[in-house]
């Protein structure tokens, strides 16, 4: 693309986001519902004033940054002291929830598309993930209990690599037709296992380079820092064979709960870095979902709408509430209220990994990708419409909206 074409589409996008942000204030809806809106309108499938492919280059370096910026803000906004007492929950969440909720979605997709079992499973494992550029946004605005909004936005973030590794595994196994387990969990034992050591050893580095005490030989570099890190982690994880998402949200993590490793900022360049990484996960938000909207497959939706909806009902009214059940019933210790329960258990918004893990799919030709991505754009229009909009109500109405000011102010209240 030329110079004056990239600069242009730029300037719509943001310009889109703009309006958006307008016109959420003036109608009282989710801002991320008026993006995938504008960014439809603007696409090839409306006016035709943007044209980014999502598998092209531009496409995926703006969103694989846009995504690592919003987890790195995602896990600084977390307390591992809130997240200690809800460890079992979302560790069953993460993994024996994806396998759950993958497996149940693709015995539907299976039937309703008429599939073999293998590639409805794939089916359900793109649509596993909950979505962190959608959960992390959503949750700076609307003031529900920190422990309740801690744990979806940090089950967002480590269940991205889990149903990563688990689609792509599938998706060997049906080309190479090998029905062995031992090859898929070797790799999802490595790809954590890459992305957590590197992502806490990058998070720790960032956190001692700008610490107050005498480690900081950036302190007052802080913000320019933590952009460094996260741009340089997904690349060094990604190389590493890990997940770089996975990794960026660790630093993430790590650099907001200093003081558990006995260093902190100084409370000017908190400041900043605070400011920075809101400043960023918010530009890249209106990336994200301006160009998941412009690159909607309209002609492909209304060609399998009804059975794609199908899969969506199941993965939302069924699927979801189940493994939540499954999950979080079973961990006494957090002391799940019912409404708490509720809460989570509507709360799956599909967005940006289980996008990039169909356009992958459909670019290795592998077998059902077209149905992958018929029901990826389906579940990203229906949940984000659904029940992005709705949860606020839903939160008012349980009574788990506090007063308190969301998520890093109320780090560590219960």
């Amino acid at each position: 693309m030329e110079p004056r074409v990239v600069i242009g589409t730029m300037a719509l996008v943001l310009g889109a986001g703009l309006a958006a942000r307008f016109a959420a204030s003036v109608i009282r809806i989710p801002e991320i519902v008026l993006l995938l809106g504008l960014g439809a309108a603007i696409g090839p499938s409306g006016v035709g004033w943007i044209d980014i492919p999502f598998d092209s280059t531009v496409a995926q370096v703006l969103l694989t940054l846009a995504v690592s910026f919003i987890l790195f803000r995602g896990g600084l906004d977390l307390s591992v002291r809130v997240l200690s007492r809800r460890v079992i929950s979302l560790g069953l969440l993460v993994l024996p929830g994806v396998v759950l909720t993958a497996a149940l979605t693709g015995a539907v997709a299976a039937a309703a598309f008429g599939i073999e079992p293998r590639v409805g499973f794939l089916v359900g494992a793109v649509l596993a993930p909950t979505d962190p550029a959608i959960l992390v946004p959503l949750f700076e605005r609307l003031r529900v209990r920190p422990g309740v909004a801690q744990t979806i936005v940090a089950e967002s973030a480590f269940n991205d690599p889990t149903a990563a590794v688990l689609a792509l595994a599938v998706a060997a196994s049906i080309t190479t037709h090998d029905t062995s387990l031992s090859r898929p969990a070797l790799d999802f034992v490595t790809d954590v296992g890459v992305s957590c050591a590197l992502g806490i050893g990058l998070g720790v580095v960032v956190a001692l380079v700008v610490s107050s005490r005498r480690t900081g030989i950036w302190r007052e570099s802080a913000a320019l820092a933590v952009i460094t890190v996260v741009a340089a982690s997904y690349a060094a994880i990604d190389v590493a064979g890990g997940s770089g998402f996975l990794g960026a949200f660790l630093a993430g993590l790590i650099v907001g709960n200093m003081g558990e490793i006995r260093h902190r900022m100084h409370e000017r360049h908190e400041a900043e870095v605070r400011v920075v990484a809101s400043a960023l996960a918010e530009l890249s938000a209106i990336f994200v979902f301006v160009l998941l909207g412009s690159d909607l497959p309209f002609a492909a939706i209304r060609e399998h709408w009804l059975p794609a909806l199908g899969v969506v009902g199941m993965l939302v009214l069924v699927a979801r509430p189940i493994t939540v059940l499954a999950c979080l019933l079973p961990d006494r210790r957090a002391r799940w209220a019912p409404g708490e329960i509720a809460f989570i258990a509507w709360t799956r918004e599909t967005g940006v990994v289980p996008a990039a893990l169909a356009g992958i799919l459909v670019a290795d030709g592998i077998e059902g990708a077209d149905i992958v991505t018929v029901c990826v754009a389906v579940a990203l229009v229906v949940t984000v419409t659904l029940q992005s909009t709705t949860k606020p109500w839903l939160a008012r109405r349980l009574g788990l909206v506090d007063d308190e000011p969301p998520l890093h102010d109320s780090a560590v209240a219960e």
